[in-house]
């Protein structure tokens, strides 16, 4: 890619660009929600399931910690509600037998979730498909950077509280 000077940079299209993201950002949690309600869950439990599946299993109390939950009863809950709904199990950890491990139960995953997904998948597939190599590069350049901008801030916030 060649170096922007600052005549490519409209503050217009730098406004709108800002503005399209936020309304993304929006539109991305109420489809989560919407995804969450269509497989009945809340949203706290459709990110934490979210959160095993893109991160594999983990400890209750980095489930917590990944999600901005507390470690003691709220996540305990979670983890109920989700076994009880045959998302996840849970299971000793080979390496301390004190603890315990929670995972996605891959069938059940790909049963419910991704079949709330399937048109959304197909959908966005569609519109990826129509941008060049280079165009496609980009968005996945753009939108790792953002995730990382995302992840930062997010801890940043949280560590406030």
């Amino acid at each position: 890619m060649r170096p922007h000077s600052e005549e490519d940079r409209s503050p217009g299209t730098l406004m709108s660009l800002a503005t399209a993201l936020r309304v993304q950002a929006a539109r991305t949690v109420l489809f989560q929600f919407a995804v969450a309600q269509s497989i009945g869950l809340n949203a706290t439990d459709f990110n934490c399931l979210s959160l095993l599946d893109l991160e594999g299993p983990m400890t209750p109390g980095r489930l917590a910690e990944r999600a901005g939950l507390s470690r003691g009863g709220a996540i305990t809950t979670v983890v109920d509600r989700l076994q009880k709904a045959g998302f996840v199990r849970r299971r000793p950890d080979a390496g301390d037998r004190r603890r315990v491990i929670v995972e996605t139960v891959p069938e059940a995953f790909a049963e419910r979730v991704d079949t709330a997904f399937a048109d959304f998948r197909a959908a966005l597939g569609k519109l990826l498909s129509e941008l060049t190599t280079e165009q496609q590069e980009l968005l996945l350049d753009v939108t790792n950077r953002s995730n990382e901008i995302f992840h930062t801030e997010t801890v940043r916030l949280q560590s406030r509280t």
